[in-house]
């Protein structure tokens, strides 16, 4: 459970990563390459993630509500307060999108790696790899390797507000 519970923060910090209103590119990257604000995020609505791992002993499934995306961030990505991250990229590439991010929150430093495939409107799959250092942190937390598949299920309850996890 413990592991689970930490494998889900993991896929909470990587969502997390921001900086700001704007991503980082990397310099071999070319001018032409897509900013965030024109980069498919995922429609809005109530939307249920399944993560599942080879760590994990059986895939965790959340409902969680997704708002609009912000003009010019990361549309795969969510301010939070206590995380900061020194790169955070986001491009387009044929079938979908990949990202890179380093983030660092309570002490630990995760590099997470994947990409992003579907629609966006209805559904869509992360494959995740990440790396995460720092005192304390569990072997079975140190590299892994996650799938995230989302299909949205409609509107978010009423009242409820952006990137909520709805029981």
């Amino acid at each position: 459970m413990r592991v689970q519970l930490v494998m889900i923060s993991a896929v909470a910090l990587l969502a997390a990563c921001s900086n700001g209103n704007e991503a980082k590119t990397k310099k071999e990257e070319t001018a032409a390459a897509p900013t965030p604000a024109s980069m498919p995020a995922p429609q809005p609505g109530l939307w249920q993630q399944t993560v599942s791992s080879a760590n994990m002993p059986q895939p965790t499934t959340m409902k969680i509500c997704i708002g609009e995306a912000t003009p010019g961030s990361n549309p795969f990505n969510t301010q939070q307060a206590g995380v900061t991250c020194s790169e955070n990229s986001v491009k387009s590439v044929p079938g979908g999108a990949e990202f890179h991010a380093v983030c660092n929150a309570q002490g630990m430093t995760v590099t997470s790696d994947g990409k992003v495939s579907g629609d966006m409107r209805t559904a869509y799959k992360v494959d995740i790899t990440t790396k995460t250092t720092g005192p304390n942190v569990p072997a079975a937390m140190a590299d892994m390797k996650m799938t995230v598949d989302a299909k949205r299920l409609g509107d978010c309850p009423a009242g409820t507000a952006p990137n909520t996890i709805v029981q």
